[in-house]
């Protein structure tokens, strides 16, 4: 049975706050995040899209950060888009689908409407 995450409880805007704290450096100095959000190489010299803690993805052409979790019957996925300041996210209580792709399409019609402003 898990402890610690079993443990916590958030809501979209608590989700909102850990973000603006991540954007504007008050959890970690800029050169930490910067090892957080680049992707790596693996010791046989293959690529990963997964930097400390999130995946280092695309959305439309433009950079994503994102990241995941489950626990008995919640899902939860998180998409940042750095360059326009756009974050999604979902919270489920059913564990049936993964959130990760409604997400992603979430976050790439906020950038659609973004650039068509």
């Amino acid at each position: 049975m898990p402890f610690s995450s079993g443990a916590l409880m958030s809501t979209t805007e608590d989700l909102l706050q850990w973000q603006n704290a991540l954007t504007q450096n008050k959890l970690l100095k800029k050169e930490s995040l910067e090892k957080a959000f680049r992707k790596y190489k693996l010791n046989n010299g293959e690529e990963i899209s997964y930097g400390y803690g999130w995946h280092i993805k695309d959305i439309a052409g433009m950079l994503s950060r994102e990241h995941g979790g489950h626990l008995f019957g919640y899902k939860s996925m998180a998409v940042y888009i750095p360059s326009k300041d756009i974050y999604a996210v979902t919270l489920s209580n059913c564990d049936c689908n993964s959130p990760t792709e409604i997400t992603r399409k979430i976050a790439e019609i906020a950038l659609k409407n973004f650039e068509n402003q």
